[in-house]
């Protein structure tokens, strides 16, 4: 397995190590009422890129051509957004890498995770980036735990897999390509590629008992 947490964790050196000043394309769209802050990084944003009112973006950060950055986004970075990438409304992105062609529903998180190219977060996506017990988070391959001495880590989320609404990722799993997840599953474990969901029947209540 290759070593994704290393890049996820050295994401700010090397966006400041290629990245002097920000640099926003002059065809990029910044609505008045967002928020560009390059006190700890800049901010580079790519051509034809619209980052609309509400949003806040707090380098260093890199985001690349044609994306979207929907109302009241947050990125905090360090953060590395691919092109054609969509982010909705009042989701929060913090020291990742988001690949191409990326789809981030509105009030999702994002946080010290790797998300491949052509992925779709559905709403209210979360990934969980810290053990209840504070501990180091581990990644599991195969049947062997590898430390990797981070207090926090998120996941990785391989290309073109689907996550419905509401899934919940806990730290440290591996998502692997091409992966369906239908809503509301909590991912506590590392799935071999496939679709994947939960059977809850649906309950009709008796209207007299809800009376008593």
């Amino acid at each position: 397995m290759p070593v994704w947490w290393n890049d996820v964790s050295a994401i700010g050196p090397r966006l400041l190590a290629s990245h002097s000043k920000s640099d926003i394309d002059q065809t990029a769209t910044i609505d008045q009422g967002a928020v560009l802050d390059a006190s700890s990084g800049p901010i580079v944003i790519g051509a034809g890129t619209k980052v609309c009112a509400g949003a806040i973006l707090r380098g260093p950060v890199t985001i690349g051509a044609d994306c979207l950055i929907g109302n009241n986004v947050m990125i905090r970075g360090p953060a590395q957004i691919g092109a054609h990438v969509r982010i909705g409304y009042t989701t929060e992105i913090k020291q990742a890498i988001i690949g191409d062609r990326v789809s981030i529903g509105p009030l999702c998180f994002v946080s010290d995770s790797k998300v491949d190219d052509d992925a779709y977060l559905g709403a209210l996506v979360r990934t969980s980036n810290q053990r209840l017990d504070r501990q180091p988070v581990s990644v599991r391959s195969d049947d062997v735990e590898i430390p990797t001495g981070l207090e926090k880590l998120g996941c990785w989320i391989g290309a073109r897999t689907s996550l419905g609404i509401q899934v919940i990722v806990l730290p440290g799993r591996v998502i692997a390509p091409d992966s369906l997840f239908e809503p509301r599953i909590t991912i506590s474990r590392n799935f071999p590629s496939g679709h994947f969901r939960v059977r809850q029947e649906i309950e009709q209540v008796d209207q007299e008992a809800l009376s008593c």
